[in-house]
């Protein structure tokens, strides 16, 4: 009886151990610089916020999109899905409320958003819903976002 407590026990050991030297969870990606201009019906989308969305990893980066359609954002390097949302600066009822206010990543130093509100679709929000992807690669590169 105590050699098949043995055997088991040292099975149980040999599978905790494989499990455990199974692969690593990436904690860091590299990135790369993407810069652009995001469109809607062939017009600049006049503010809002653009995000990448590194697949399958999840890891992401957001930027702030200006109000001539440009932006810019360090990206994960690799496959990604993108979301486009202006939402900050819809009409909201009752009280005025003054624009959003936005922090630059690794700065202290924050900013008054602006922009104006396009009512965009609702599938834009959300990156594995958008349609929009671009593939990041190391350095600085220019896509451009093109909404319909």
């Amino acid at each position: 009886m105590s050699h098949r407590i043995l055997v088991q026990t040292c099975v149980l050991l040999f599978l905790i151990l494989l499990v455990g030297c199974g692969p690593k969870k990436a904690k860091s990606t590299e990135h790369g610089e993407v810069t652009g201009t995001v469109t809607f019906k062939g017009k600049p989308l006049p503010g809002g916020q653009i995000t990448y969305v590194a697949v399958p990893s999840g890891f992401a980066s957001s930027g702030t999109i200006e109000e001539d359609g440009s932006y810019k954002v360090t990206a994960p390097v690799g496959e990604n899905q993108i979301s486009v949302n202006n939402r900050m600066f819809a009409p909201r009822k009752g009280a005025a409320v003054e624009k959003p206010v936005l922090k630059k990543p690794n700065s202290e130093e924050a900013h008054q958003a602006k922009g104006k509100y396009v009512p965009l679709p609702s599938k834009y929000e959300n990156p594995s819903e958008s349609g929009l992807t671009y593939t990041v690669q190391k350095g600085s590169q220019t896509h451009d976002v093109k909404l319909e």
